[in-house]
């Protein structure tokens, strides 16, 4: 072997044997579990930067190549903020490499960006940003470089996303079932009064759940539903096949305006509350379990036709208005009978956005009266987003998109299916 090369592996086998030095000075019966793996962590760290650079040079040490892509330049004590805690490491540094870029390691990184994503979903999930500190420290030690300010920092991210998630493109979106609806939550801009923020969810072609819109209303009015709606027209978004709603008249007249094309559902859930009320509680069970069989036991429509006229034929007279309050505005009620049966129990009333409601208002309980609104909405908006991402995909085949087709080839026929010939019991 020649004297050079003898010289290179001889070498080697010295900076094999440095690295087996650094764990033969730990002294592994005093450290705990987490010290182990943040030494571990450091350890990998730098060598897995090493043989980045070597891969970059296209040499080993002490080896010469034919380009110069930059040269060694010794260690820099770097910590890092991890999920383990403070990793501290020499990492090996490179000069004159303006080409070179570490997978492992940005200029100026504090922390992972993964380990960032996980602070925002703590925030997200309900700790304060006091307590996601307090939490880290728990796990990880004192040392973690972890300060409420640092949190908001970290959680400045949601604020941003947020203020380009607003104004993005719907043009792009294929929205076949669109929900509408509000919650009311304290914000400091507004005193003592709580401030409605709109909401807008979407079942795509696909069958997925994706959120669309968060805004701020102050109310429920037409004029606030108004412009929420005129926005998502304005960024493109099409008519969906069916808008979803409760019974609020401002946003039936939002929607009316606004989505000429599409059918209209009313929550049946809400409608059924409705008319309760206009029955002693004592009463209720028949009346409920009559209700019952219109909205959830019809296999058909024409099958809840029948049962409404049931419902007239034994409940007109003994309670005028509950049959009254049931058919006000019946046929919107019963919109979802003219689609895909599979999809009936999740669009013909709005829980899933009740259930977020109260997913909101619990995370809204840790920070009570939020200091300002881009703040307030962009937390919903994260809590929101990844509630619909959670939502299990409605079933679309070949046969629902058929339906789909009909009823948007031949809505003037299909909705004459919704005239109500039971005025006459």
């Amino acid at each position: 072997m020649p004297v050079k090369q003898k010289d290179i592996e001889e070498r080697k086998q010295e900076n094999l044997k440095l690295q087996v030095g650094e764990l033969s000075q730990l002294n592994l019966p005093g450290m705990s579990l987490m010290s182990l793996l943040q030494f571990g962590s450091g350890a990998l760290l730098k060598h897995a930067i090493a043989a980045e650079i070597e891969a970059h040079l296209g040499r080993s040490h002490y080896e010469h190549g034919d380009e110069f892509k930059g040269h060694r330049n010794g260690h820099q004590k770097t910590r890092l903020d991890t999920p383990l805690g403070v990793v501290e490491y020499d990492r090996p540094k490179l000069a004159y490499a303006e080409n070179f870029k570490s997978q492992f390691h940005v200029p100026h990184m504090r922390r992972p960006e993964e380990f960032a994503a996980q602070i925002t979903d703590m925030y997200i999930n309900g700790l304060s940003t006091r307590k996601v500190k307090d939490s880290l420290k728990a796990v990880v030690g004192e040392k973690i470089r972890t300060s409420p300010s640092t949190v908001s920092r970290v959680t400045k991210r949601l604020r941003d996303e947020f203020a380009e998630w607003k104004t993005r493109s719907l043009a792009n979106k294929d929205a076949a079932y669109l929900f509408l609806d509000a919650i009311r939550v304290g914000m400091r801009i507004g005193g003592a009064n709580k401030d409605a923020v709109l909401l807008a969810y979407a079942i795509m072609a696909d069958g997925t759940m994706e959120l669309l819109a968060v805004d701020l209303g102050h109310t429920e009015s037409e004029r606030s539903w108004g412009k929420f709606v005129e926005d998502l027209k304005a960024r493109g978004l099409k008519d969906p096949l069916i808008v979803c709603s409760d019974g609020n008249a401002g946003l039936i007249a939002a929607i009316e305006s606004h989505f000429t094309t599409s059918y209209r559902q009313r929550c049946v859930k809400h409608r059924e509350q409705n008319i309760l009320d206009a029955v002693p509680v004592a009463e209720q069970e028949p009346v409920k379990k009559a209700l019952k069989q219109i909205f959830y036991g019809a296999t058909s429509l024409e099958q809840a036709k029948q049962f409404v006229k049931n419902f007239r034929r034994e409940f007109a007279k003994k309670y005028a208005t509950a049959t009254e309050r049931l058919m006000q505005d019946l046929d919107q009620c019963l919109t979802f009978y003219l689609f895909p049966s599979n999809h009936w129990r999740r669009m013909r009333t709005s829980n899933k956005l009740e259930r977020l409601n109260k997913e909101l208002k619990r995370r809204m309980k840790v920070i009570g009266r939020h200091p300002d609104e881009l703040g307030c909405l962009s937390l919903i908006y994260a809590v929101a987003k990844k509630y619909a991402v959670q939502q299990q995909q409605y079933t679309v085949t070949e046969i629902e998109l058929a339906i789909w087709r009909r009823l948007r080839d031949d809505k003037i026929s299909m909705l004459k299916q919704l005239e109500l010939d039971v005025w006459v019991a």
